[in-house]
């Protein structure tokens, strides 16, 4: 399938982009609801277990940041030149909205071209749940 999208169309193009990226969340978000109901009602569940569905969470939280700056960028991508101080300002201004600062660190540490790829180290469940537990009774 091809998809051809003139230069005025691509703030549209990128909007569609956001608008299935949060209705993916949304979907994750009723999973994740699901699942949690199912682990709660069975009694206490184990704590690797509500780490694990805080990860979900956490990363819900991310798509839902990543799709808000795409549907930004897409609303005023349209209206300035495709080059220049005024785009570049426009990239500065969305990324500087995400508050999520592991997620803006990550994002902008990839708009960097003159960085080499370097794959993240790997991290152990355990150095993972003790950096991001959010509990919540």
């Amino acid at each position: 399938m091809s998809v051809r999208v003139s230069s005025n169309d691509v703030g549209s193009f990128l909007a569609v982009f956001a608008a299935l990226l949060l209705d993916n969340v949304l979907r994750l978000d009723e999973t994740v609801g699901r699942v949690t109901d199912l682990v709660i009602g069975s009694g206490r569940p184990d704590k690797e277990l509500v780490v694990t569905l805080q990860s979900f969470d956490r990363l819900k939280q991310e798509f839902e940041a990543l799709g808000d700056a795409l549907t930004r960028y897409a609303g005023a991508t349209n209206s300035i030149p495709s080059e220049g101080q005024e785009r570049a300002q426009l990239g500065q201004e969305v990324v500087a909205a995400i508050t999520l600062a592991e997620l803006k660190d990550r994002l902008l540490c990839r708009l960097q071209e003159d960085l080499p790829q370097v794959a993240a180290p790997p991290v152990s469940q355990q150095a993972a749940a003790e950096l991001d537990v959010d509990v919540e009774f």
